[in-house]
């Protein structure tokens, strides 16, 4: 047991004033696991060793940005990725949280918002609140 708290606390002070594991490293490694997946079922064998090229970059990439002491350009280039990847993964959470619930109808508005309508009442005059334009709905 104390081996394991021994390599433990070498680890930690290693990464002492490294980046570590962000988001953007997870990423990367999630594209990665898919490049490699896909690469199993790719027939062509120029096309499985440049799938097994590109894995190697992004994983030498992540193992790159963990260990990095650059922290400033690290953040920079995390904060980066998640303004380009948080409207895309809020998009996908309220589309399923739209279709899980059954007890209301979404109508999407010419201005792009979301209107929520109970079900089941009959036609309704809906008002947009981001627009203000008026829409005649059946629920």
């Amino acid at each position: 047991m104390r081996f394991m708290n021994r390599l433990r606390d070498e680890i930690a002070r290693f990464m002492y004033g490294r980046n570590g594991v962000d988001q953007l490293v997870w990423a990367t490694i999630a594209a990665e696991l898919a490049l490699n997946l896909i690469g199993v079922f790719v027939r062509s064998a120029a096309l499985y060793h440049l799938l097994h090229v590109v894995c190697w970059a992004l994983m030498g990439l992540a193992i790159y940005r963990m260990l990095s002491r650059n922290l400033a350009r690290r953040r920079a280039e995390n904060e980066r990725f998640l303004r380009w990847w948080r409207p895309r993964r809020d998009a996908v959470a309220g589309a399923r949280e739209r279709r899980a619930d059954r007890a209301h109808k979404y109508v999407r508005c010419s201005c792009g918002a979301y209107c929520r309508v109970p079900r089941g009442v009959g036609k309704v005059e809906l008002t947009c609140p981001k627009c203000g334009k008026k829409k005649i709905v059946k629920t």
